[in-house]
């Protein structure tokens, strides 16, 4: 269980945040991670390129870069608008002009963007670069004619289309105020496509903006949008093979067409859920203590250094079996000191302890886990939970 995952988006739809990226660290076995443009500028805003590049240094932990982004291009001529999807990236802006090569645009995006000085800019770019292989999304390196031919050819899906749109709908404005019944045709054509809707986009627009108000326009482009998304992270997802983490509206577009491809990620995600809630039970999520900013990645960090045999007891839990019951088996499976309240196992190991040393007379933590391991009979999950995850989560919490 919890093998492999690939990063990709955050289940609200922007780039990836640190505390999801936290809690696929520490739950899951090996971490990749498909970066573009936008999704590394927003890393490194929240975790600073030297986490990121220390990461990647991990055996366990690797990434792409993809050089391009996918969208979809509107040109309106006569009050007719024509759609076409396109693959574009950044090469440069009025300041320093065109950027010719990989390493100008990384540095750029640190000294420019982030604010490094040019040296350390250098430095860190070499150390990405060494690790982590660029990819274009529109060559035949994850599909044959590349992502943007694949999703041209799911717009002459009719009833998938209809589905995906209806879907993201539902995502802008709610389900109770998607039309019971809509038009939304697809039109093909050499150089692009045009679509014909009865859609209200004004209406759509502003019940949207109630609900998000950053969300901005909507109008057919972004609906038709996501048609390419899913298709772009459906291609992914099949190449990498892991479980794939993206939006909450692509993962449903995607399972509408392909009811399989992210069953076990919606399974593996329900059961962390559940482990959170139930076992961790500390109000707060790592993920939310760590986009909040009340804990730094750094600090993450050194409890992910700690979590190793945590990590292996998940990667030996049954993929047929429930987290939590694996969890509480292996909890009490010691017998009677298990189920002693903390206070009291502090004090039996406490007392052992200073019939060992009792000259020495070593403070104890109910932490150490080298001694609960020696005196309780060998390591336990709750000793990482219980020792490590939960401080660090309830951290200056009352």
């Amino acid at each position: 269980m919890f093998e492999k995952i690939i990063l990709r988006k955050s289940d609200k739809g922007p780039s990836l945040s640190a505390g999801e990226l936290a809690e696929a660290l520490l739950f899951y076995q090996n971490v990749h991670l498909i970066l573009d443009f936008s999704s590394l500028g927003t890393l490194i805003s929240q975790i600073g390129m030297p986490n990121i590049v220390s990461l990647l240094n991990r055996p366990n932990v690797s990434a792409i870069y993809c050089e391009n982004s996918v969208a979809t291009q509107t040109d309106t001529r006569n009050n007719i608008s024509t759609h076409s999807f396109i693959a574009y990236s950044f090469a440069g802006d009025r300041e320093v002009g065109q950027l010719h090569s990989r390493k100008q645009i990384l540095e750029w995006i640190l000294t420019k963007k982030h604010g490094y000085d040019k040296k350390k800019a250098k430095q860190l770019v070499e150390r990405f670069r060494l690790k982590v292989p660029f990819r274009d999304l529109t060559g035949n390196h994850f599909i044959e004619g590349g992502i943007i031919e694949a999703a041209r050819l799911d717009l002459f899906d009719e009833s998938f289309i209809h589905s995906a749109v209806s879907l993201a709908l539902e995502d802008y404005v709610g389900h109770e105020n998607v039309p019971p019944s809509f038009r939304f045709q697809v039109h093909n054509y050499e150089k692009g496509f045009q679509i014909d809707t009865d859609l209200n986009f004004d209406e759509i627009t502003k019940l949207s903006n109630q609900r998000n108000p950053s969300a901005g326009e909507r109008n057919a482009a972004h609906l038709i949008g996501t048609v390419l998304d899913a298709r772009a992270d459906t291609v992914l997802a099949s190449h990498y093979g892991g479980e794939f983490y993206t939006s909450g509206l692509t993962s449903r577009i995607i399972c509408r067409k392909h009811s399989e491809l992210l069953r076990r990620m919606k399974i593996e995600t329900d059961e962390l859920h559940e482990f959170s809630e139930i076992v961790v039970d500390t109000g707060p999520t790592l993920r939310e203590v760590i986009n909040s900013n009340e804990r730094t990645f750094e600090e993450f960090l050194k409890l992910l250094d700690r979590a190793q045999k945590f990590k292996e007891f998940i990667q030996d839990v049954n993929p047929d079996e429930k987290l939590v019951k694996e969890y509480w088996e292996q909890v009490t499976s010691q017998g009677w000191i298990n189920s002693l309240p903390t206070k009291v196992i502090r004090y039996v190991v406490g007392s052992v302890i200073s019939a060992i040393e009792p000259i020495t007379g070593h403070a104890f933590s109910v932490a150490d886990s080298f001694l609960l391991e020696r005196i309780l009979g060998g390591w336990r999950p709750n000793h990482f939970v219980e020792g490590q995850l939960k401080p660090f989560i309830e951290k200056d919490r009352d």
